[in-house]
């Protein structure tokens, strides 16, 4: 009785081995998907690169970053004219917050907040998992 019990958990624990083995090996597949918005586009391309299309077809709008967390940030700080694309990049797992400011031709202010939530995949892999992009305030 012994001796069936022992190969019955040895067996168990080969299986819960191999489980665990195929578990942690498995391919990483960054999501990718579209955030859309009255005045922006966001688009997640490989898992953690964020590219932050803002309106400024006008041409009469400058945008610019006023604060970045720590967990993710930008190769832009400021565009004007008809380019409106910031590129994000996801640098620690974590939500964090980046402040944007719209100064419109008239002198309008407009602050917007981009959040963003961040994982982290096999200690190595970091996912943007949400995106949001909203008014905060008019000056």
């Amino acid at each position: 009785m012994k001796k069936k019990l022992l190969i019955l958990l040895v067996l168990a624990i080969i299986v819960l081995v191999v489980a665990a083995a195929v578990l942690l090996n498995r391919p990483y597949k960054p999501i990718s998907f579209v955030a859309d918005g009255e005045i922006f586009s966001a688009t997640v391309d490989n898992g953690n690169t964020l590219i932050l299309d803002l309106d400024n077809d006008s041409k009469n709008r400058e945008w610019s970053i006023t604060q970045a967390p720590e967990c993710f940030t930008s190769d832009f700080s400021t565009v004007t004219e008809n380019c409106s694309e910031f590129h994000i990049i996801a640098l620690h797992d974590g939500k964090g917050v980046m402040e944007f400011q719209c100064v419109l031709d008239d002198g309008t202010v407009e602050d917007y907040e981009l959040t963003l939530s961040i994982s982290r995949h096999q200690k190595t892999y970091l996912q943007i998992d949400s995106v949001s992009f909203e008014k905060t305030a008019v000056r």
